[in-house]
């Protein structure tokens, strides 16, 4: 094996060592598949973690309910009405996930969402978060047992941090404060609100942190009385079998679409991506247009040809040199016979003795000019009379072609 000279690189480059790299790059980056989520923090059913859900998913199941953790998106049309929680999403909602849970609750699901991270909703309903209240209503209660009281626990964990409602909107008819902040504490905050929407109900959160693990296991910061109060809210007496459905999807599991199919969906669904893709194809095909070609194109050999005016009068010239008065005649008189031979009852392989006889037979007062045009095609003549011929010619078709006088 031959050691590589420096003569080898010298048709190399840094700009196009740049250009390799940055196309190993962009190859890269959309061909590799996005990760799944991970099980580990954030606000997840999955997780039993201090930050994650777990408990609220197990305290749901334990009071009755057919709890599940969905990692499939929303689907078009649903089977059933379902609870769905929706708790500090990572990943933005779509206008047809909004739509989709909002026309479960109004079919006689219901919704419970949190403002931190479900921004959409939020914006849909009109509400937003309100100044902050450290403790919940039922924060030191007394029923705790004395082994899970804050002594017992490590200094470093602290309750939730809850903050009130602000409605943008005016508040729904029928709306009720369903989990509020201490009353010691001055006036009290609204920490849940609950209201009808058609034939279900909604209830909005102010903060996912009443849901974390950390808190709900804590008894004294009244946390697990605020998540039964909440499922108790959106229970419904009507259904035999209520359903609640924890929404992971948001959180990051699942099957997700990668790059190439998030490029694809924006290129072919959104008006800039119409642009986009238009732009794309014009530089595109300029760019063929301007690149070199491996057969260099040939212009196509124009042969000028001469204006049928100008072959008239090239053969008028012609026929005056040689005195060709009969070939004039006879050019003349298979001009008239091509215009007006259908009106004369001879065949179109008659000569024209034969023609001319049928037009004095229908013409009778023609017979002048037929006399004149014979005598043209028999023998030659002055020029000086080739404007008689013509003339002559001119009067039988102009009778040929002329209307027949009806009689009174």
């Amino acid at each position: 094996m031959t050691a590589l000279s420096p003569s080898s690189f010298r048709g190399m480059n840094a700009a196009k060592i740049l250009a390799a790299l940055g196309a190993v790059t962009v190859a890269v980056a959309l061909l590799t598949p996005e990760a799944p989520g991970s099980s580990e923090g954030g606000r997840s059913a999955f997780s039993t973690g201090p930050g994650g859900v777990g408990i609220a998913f197990e305290l749901a199941k334990r009071t009755g309910w057919l709890a599940e953790r969905r990692i499939d998106s929303l689907p078009e049309v649903a089977r059933d009405t379902v609870v769905h929680m929706v708790i500090a999403p990572r990943m933005a909602l779509g206008a047809h996930e909004v739509r989709r849970l909002l026309d479960n609750v109004r079919r006689g699901g219901a919704l419970v969402f949190t403002l931190d991270g479900a921004d959409e909703l939020a914006d849909s309903i009109g509400v937003d978060q309100g100044r902050p209240s450290r403790f919940l209503e039922d924060f030191r209660d007394a029923k705790c047992p004395a082994e899970q009281s804050l002594r017992a626990r490590a200094l470093v964990a602290l309750p939730p941090e809850v903050r009130g409602i602000v409605w943008k909107k005016p508040r729904p008819a029928g709306a009720t404060t369903v989990v509020h902040s201490d009353r010691r504490l001055g006036a009290p905050l609204a920490v849940a609100e609950g209201f009808p929407l058609g034939r279900g109900r909604v209830v909005v959160v102010s903060t996912s942190a009443i849901f974390a693990n950390d808190a709900v296991r804590t008894c004294e910061w009244g946390a697990d009385v605020a998540v039964a109060r909440i499922l108790e809210y959106v229970r419904s007496s009507e259904r035999g079998e209520t359903r609640i459905v924890f929404d992971e999807y948001h959180h990051g599991f699942g099957a997700h679409p990668g790059t190439v199919s998030a490029i694809g969906r924006y290129l072919g669904g959104t008006a800039s991506g119409h642009f986009v893709t238009q732009a794309m194809v014009a530089g595109l095909l300029l760019l063929l247009s301007a690149a070199p070609r491996p057969v260099v194109p040939r212009d196509p050999e124009r042969i000028a040809r001469r204006s049928p005016l100008d072959h008239a009068d090239a053969l008028g010239h012609a026929y005056a040199d040689v005195g060709a008065t009969r070939t004039a005649a006879q050019r003349l008189v298979s001009g008239l016979r091509r215009r007006a031979g259908r009106t004369v009852p001879v065949g179109a392989g008659a000569d024209d003795d034969v023609f001319f006889d049928g037009v004095a037979m229908r013409q009778p007062s023609l017979a002048p000019q037929l006399a004149v045009i014979r005598r043209a095609l028999r023998e030659p003549i002055p020029d000086a009379e080739l404007i008689a011929v013509g003339d002559a010619v001119r009067a039988v078709e102009q009778q040929l072609m002329s209307p027949p006088q009806r009689t009174q």
